[in-house]
């Protein structure tokens, strides 16, 4: 192979590289829940497409202390009324083959200026964004803070 064409297929592939990274927006930040009197914590992660902006997915972990009790993930969508999602979650020291956790979310943002998903996790870099979860029974409030 020349030397040429090796120079351009590195750059074709440095280029195509660069274009998929600039496809997504990846946005991280922290949360925090309640379920009845218990406060839980812990990090969340967002990727989101432009071309999608009311889509979203990403990953979450509830921390205790400085350990990962839980590792999950979540998808979202912007519907007329606000943002509703599912998420799923396995308990880091479970077992292999294990069921996952799955619960609900929704968060109703009355700011007119949050018109898409992306909007309301980049606000997250402003202030606070409140919302509400569910997993059976169980239910609670949330927060993500950036």
């Amino acid at each position: 192979m020349s030397l040429r064409l090796v120079l351009l297929l590195a750059i074709l592939s440095a280029t195509a590289v660069a274009a998929a990274a600039q496809s997504t927006l990846q946005l991280r930040g922290s949360w925090r829940a309640t379920a009845g009197t218990r406060v839980f914590q812990g990090t969340w992660t967002a990727d989101v497409n432009p071309n999608t902006p009311n889509l979203a997915q990403g990953s979450w972990t509830l921390v205790e202390g400085n350990r990962v009790v839980l590792r999950g993930t979540w998808a979202a969508e912007k519907e007329r009324a606000g943002w509703r999602g599912g998420w799923s979650a396995l308990v880091a020291s479970a077992p292999a083959g294990s069921p996952p956790m799955t619960g609900t979310w929704q968060a109703t943002v009355k700011d007119s200026a949050l018109n898409t998903l992306t909007d309301m996790l980049q606000r997250t870099a402003e202030g606070q964004v409140d919302g509400a979860w569910r997993s059976g029974r169980m239910a609670g409030s949330w927060s993500l803070v950036r």
